[in-house]
């Protein structure tokens, strides 16, 4: 990667930090709605699935440089029989665009007495040149909740002799 190009794109985010107007949050009229939580709850007749988003982050193993140009797929089932749901291309800030995937209704979670888990679990496959492969499985997506999910590459030159995809169980980094 182009060390110029690199030092612009440091300069760049600096910039946008140091120009960034902080304004302090403040509830607007709308905001300061009250809900009456007995008639949010879904209905017999409503859909139990609504939908979440996530949004890939690809960056180098130390999170120094945004990875382009990766290829980054949703899937549900194991890696080895993936039903592929969405496939996207990062840009050159490393992200895609947001996966819309569906996920249960969080009004369900509220009934008294279900046990329903509150999320769906994908997984994802990120591919990009020069980089092992990586694989994330039970990532989870939370209705009306966008998720950014990191994956950190390392380079075939880094990697040695295994160059087999490196796994990682996100269901191991949240407890609910």
């Amino acid at each position: 990667m182009d060390k110029n190009l690199i030092e612009r794109y440091k300069k760049e985010m600096l910039d946008m930090y140091k120009s960034a107007r902080r304004i302090p949050a403040m509830a607007t009229e709308s905001d300061q709605q009250t809900f009456d939580l007995e008639n949010t709850l879904p209905k017999a007749n409503e859909q139990p699935y609504s939908s979440g988003k996530l949004i890939a982050i690809v960056t180098s193993l130390r999170e120094i440089y945004p990875v382009a140009n990766a290829r980054v797929t949703v899937f549900t089932g194991n890696y080895n029989d993936m039903q592929i749901i969405d496939t996207a291309f990062t840009d050159e800030s490393g992200r895609t665009r947001p996966f819309v995937l569906e996920a249960p209704n969080k009004q369900i979670s509220l009934e008294s007495g279900n046990n329903a888990t509150p999320y769906a679990t994908y997984n994802m496959e990120v591919k990009a040149e020069g980089y092992v492969d990586n694989v994330h499985i039970n990532i989870p997506i939370f209705s009306g909740v966008t998720s950014l999910q990191r994956s950190n590459m390392m380079l075939f030159e880094t990697a040695g002799a295994d160059k087999s995809p490196m796994v990682f169980d996100e269901s191991e980094r949240f407890d609910l």
